[in-house]
């Protein structure tokens, strides 16, 4: 579990910070992801702050808090886009840390010169105060780690008692009828409140008690008996628990089945592990192309390259080419290529001192490589060995030892750029993308994103224990009028979010966090404005109200095109159509 999938709590936690001190406030996860934000940052969570805060790097990588007096000047600040023109006036921050591990970090920045002398006024008291609430944000974490684990627990004992269709009969020492459920009920047509007679329960344990004591082993025993219920035969599926193996004392349990049912659940279990990718959910046609290609590949041998923004769900595929492959049996071992430096990703990639790296431990199974577009140049260089060689060189280079590995990577960086600019060695990208597979953005498949909100409301309404059923018409026109930069993990949080702030059975609008409210659908505008009905003059405001956005935010244009769902020559055709300056 991650900071992000309690991300309801830590915005909460972080409008208190930002109460209490009247310092902006935003917290980011071990990945530079923003998560949660108050003042101007609040408008950015659920944004990537990797390429842009050195700062947030730093106190990452040493767990340890960094103060910024002069933003944009400060040797951190170098690498970053905005070095001498910061718009921030400083910037205190503290990492979030659980058992020695860095979750993340919490950052207080100031945006004019009364938030500075705020800021700065009594450091060491607003660092303990940080400090404590950063430990009061991995309490929350491990609480909601534990709760997910009772409730795994929960739901596995549920299954257990709602979907056992198989017939249970429980003999008593007496050897009657102690204890039938419905499902036996069923299969021996016995009425609801009556109980099989002693001549139709003789019929199912005599075949058992006719095998000697000598036979018998601690297994319990198997049958295919024929039952005479009233006047005709029927064939069961028997399975004989007696309590003791010498058969001496009665009491037993009974298990029976129909066979046709048996064999029909067999037929569908066969016919679903061949179909596969159920998991990857979508009827968009851009989905269904993308399934019936992934089914080609799961029983390919050859590396493939998942392609992908962000939360577009690219570990989701990859776990499903696993599983539909004839590796499934094997690991599935995952290493995200960004999360460390260069030294200790390499020892946990290949190994260090004696103990075995991700590449062994994925041995006849599956490596999964995200974010490879991160990958250090020595690390790429011995990875291309590895998959040139089939093996890894051991004993100082005198021994190549066999590697039968699958590697399926991701990646949301254009890696021919990457490979242009020398950040991404040639041979490798060649090595890994025999099999390319581009994932689309949600915003381009959303006759999808209806269904895939439905499926997330059944899944967070039943693991939160809230019976929530449907979601209301205009927070449905919300949800498919948002751009989506997030994807698919930014719509499973706000879900999430909205599942924990309804007290009924449907979600509205105004359940929704506070960032997707603004949002003004068509509706909305029409009711706003009923002078507006003219198609191009919608199609001309949202166009314009796009390019304000990107504008404010010092984004390019092809932001704006990102947020209407169009390309960027259609952008620019558009602007000058309705005559907006380029």
């Amino acid at each position: 579990m991650q900071l992000k999938d309690i991300q309801p709590s830590i915005q909460q936690i972080a409008v208190a910070i930002g109460s209490v001190l009247r310092i902006d406030v935003e917290i980011a996860d071990s990945e530079l992801f923003r998560i949660a934000g108050t003042g101007l940052a609040k408008h950015e969570i659920w944004k990537e702050m990797r390429n842009e805060d050195y700062v947030y790097h730093q106190c990452i990588v040493t767990g340890k808090p960094v103060i910024i007096e002069r933003p944009g000047f400060h040797e951190l600040c170098a690498p970053c886009a905005h070095h001498r023109n910061c718009k921030e006036f400083g910037e205190i921050c503290c990492p979030i840390l659980s058992d020695g591990k860095v979750l993340g970090v919490i950052g207080l920045i100031a945006f004019d010169e009364k938030q500075r002398d705020r800021l700065f006024t009594d450091v060491e008291a607003k660092l303990d105060f940080l400090s404590k609430m950063a430990g009061l944000i991995a309490t929350k974490l491990k609480e909601a780690e534990l709760q997910e684990k009772q409730l795994v627990q929960e739901r596995k004992l549920s299954a257990l008692i709602g979907y056992i269709d198989n017939g249970v009969i429980l003999i008593n020492h007496d050897g009657d009828c102690g204890f039938m459920n419905p499902a036996a009920r069923s299969l021996l047509r016995q009425e609801r409140e009556g109980k099989p007679s002693r001549d139709l329960l003789e019929q199912l344990v005599e075949p058992f008690r006719s095998v000697g004591r000598r036979e018998r082993t601690k297994e319990p025993d198997s049958k295919l008996i024929p039952v005479k219920i009233g006047d005709r035969f029927i064939h069961l599926f028997v399975t004989y628990h007696p309590s003791r193996p010498d058969g001496i004392v009665k009491d037993a349990v009974l298990m029976i089945a129909d066979p046709e049912h048996m064999t029909d659940v067999a037929i569908r279990f066969t016919e679903e592990n061949y179909r596969g990718f159920e998991g990857v959910i979508g009827n968009h046609p851009i989905m269904q192309s993308l399934k019936n290609m992934l089914r080609k590949v799961a029983g390919s041998r050859s590396p493939v390259l998942i392609r992908g923004e962000n939360g577009t769900g690219k570990e989701l595929i990859a776990q499903s080419i696993h599983r539909s492959g004839e590796r499934k049996n094997g690991p599935y071992v995952a290493l995200n290529c960004s999360a460390l430096p260069e030294a200790p990703l390499h020892a946990l990639l290949f190994g260090s001192d004696g103990r075995p790296g991700r590449l062994a431990e994925a041995e006849g199974g599956t490596l999964f490589l995200d974010d490879i577009a991160y990958l250090p140049m020595r690390i790429q260089v011995e990875l291309l060995r590895v998959l040139e060689n089939k093996g890894v060189w051991r004993e100082g280079g005198r021994e190549l030892q066999p590697v039968d590995v699958r590697i399926i990577a991701a990646t949301d960086q254009d890696m021919e750029e990457r490979v242009r600019s020398g950040q991404f060695r040639q041979q490798l990208y060649y090595k890994l993308s025999v099999i390319p597979v581009d994932v689309p953005p949600l915003r381009e498949r959303k006759s999808d994103i209806l269904l895939l909100a439905e499926h997330f409301l059944q899944l967070l309404g039943q693991s939160n224990r809230r019976e929530v059923r449907r979601i209301g018409e205009d927070a449905k026109a919300i949800l498919l009028a948002y751009h989506w930069p997030g994807n698919i993990s930014e719509l499973s949080n706000v879900m999430e979010y909205a599942v924990n702030f309804t007290s009924g059975r449907t979600i509205g609008k105004e359940h929704l966090p506070d960032y997707l409210r603004t949002i003004e659908t068509a509706h909305d505008a029409l009711q706003n404005n009923d002078a507006v009905l003219n198609l191009r003059t919608l199609e001309r405001q949202a166009i314009h109200r796009a390019l304000q956005e990107t504008t404010a935010s010092g984004q390019p244009k092809e932001k704006a095109a990102e947020m209407l769902g169009i390309g960027r020559a259609t952008l620019f055709r558009k602007m000058r159509q309705y005559d907006m300056q380029e």
